[in-house]
């Protein structure tokens, strides 16, 4: 017999309903959605799936275990991660140990993470396992909605963030001043994926763009900030952000107090921009200034994972691009489409990669 409410049948979920019906919602209440500044992530992959950044003792060095179900961040504030379970699964230890694996990676980082069944919920602060913060029935739901947006909603997971004061002269770090200027620098493309052929795989991978310079500082409230500029991608995306009013130069937050030099807790940096670029936007390029043939909405998430080494911050980074595009004729989608591969309306494009970045 069913013991959910609301028409739910637990007896007959599986790990996809609970994930769809029941998180999915959950977490949109809570304030996140895909794409957003409040955003969340599904099937994360990990550059190195060890307990660090690169593998000490090759073949000793326990393997992560598992993968989070969704990462909910409030970008280069913090986050926390969702282990979803089917109805008939305990949240013994086992899940418990399972989830924290994911939560306490280096690449991840996550302040909290939350198990669910669907039946029952448990929520703990990562490296604290032996007892939840939270727990409770999926009837109490609304019982604990207000401590769970105190605990995980993004106006908490910022407030927790904010430094309360901000010494002028405060270092970076060890061996740091209060700003310290980029002079160099190189970012390598290693791995892509796409389904659209306005970005495609051989022109992104095996990329590699060097580092013009900027700085790093702390940022009026305390937040760690990156200032990065770069050599454009390709020339096509040179010109796309030209029309946007983008040139190559990206600001990066963090939410440490100090930048790591450890490769077992790096800090974690990130970046969400927006951009529009109307149909027929002149663009100006090596044959004069002509028109964009289509127009397109995108939403960028970078992320720059990694520690200080000598006079190097290096890592590794990840890149997930939402691109929607408008006003694309059949004559030139079909001229992309016999290059590259087929253009959708809306497409995904995603990348893993390294960097290091000379400090002065």
């Amino acid at each position: 017999m069913s013991d959910a409410p609301l028409g739910l049948d637990f007896d007959t979920m599986n790990e996809a309903d609970v994930r769809e019906i029941i998180v999915r919602p959950l977490l949109h209440r809570l304030g996140y959605r895909h794409g957003t500044e409040a955003n969340i992530r599904t099937e994360v992959s990990l550059r190195y799936e060890y307990a660090f950044l690169g593998r000490k003792k090759p073949g000793k060095d326990a393997v992560l275990r598992g993968r989070a179900d969704y990462i909910c961040e409030v970008i280069s504030y913090g986050r926390w991660v969702v282990e979803v379970k089917a109805p008939n699964e305990p949240l013994d230890r086992e899940t418990v140990e399972q989830a924290h694996s994911y939560a306490a990676h280096p690449e991840i980082s996550a302040d909290y993470f939350l198990l669910a069944n669907g039946r029952k919920f448990a929520l703990y602060r990562t490296g604290r396992l032996d007892q939840p913060i939270l727990v409770w029935a999926f009837a109490d739901l609304e019982r604990n909605m207000l401590s769970l947006h105190n605990v995980v909603g993004p106006d908490a997971i910022r407030k927790r963030a904010a430094v309360l004061s901000v010494d002028s002269g405060k270092p970076l770090g060890k061996g740091l001043g209060s700003s310290v200027t980029i002079i160099g620098g190189e970012v390598v493309f290693e791995e892509h994926a796409t389904n659209t052929g306005l970005v495609p795989k051989h022109m992104i991978e095996g990329l590699r763009l060097p580092v013009i310079g900027a700085f790093l500082k702390r940022a009026d409230d305390g937040r760690l900030h990156a200032f990065v500029k770069t050599a454009s991608a390709s020339p096509m995306m040179g010109l796309i952000g030209d029309a946007a009013g983008a040139k190559d130069e990206y600001d990066f937050f963090c939410a440490d107090e100090y930048l790591s030099i450890d490769p077992e807790r790096p800090s974690i940096f990130q970046n969400f921009y927006k951009m529009y670029v109307a149909p027929g936007t002149t663009v100006s390029g090596p044959m004069g200034r002509h028109p964009m043939p289509f127009g397109f909405h995108l939403n960028a998430f970078t992320e720059a994972v990694g520690f200080v080494q000598g006079d190097y911050f290096r890592g590794t980074m990840r890149l997930e691009y939402d691109l929607t595009v408008e006003g694309l004729n059949g004559q030139i989608r079909a001229m992309i489409e016999q290059m590259n591969g087929p253009v959708p309306s809306r497409s995904q494009f995603s990348g893993l990669g390294r960097y290091e970045i000379r400090l002065a």
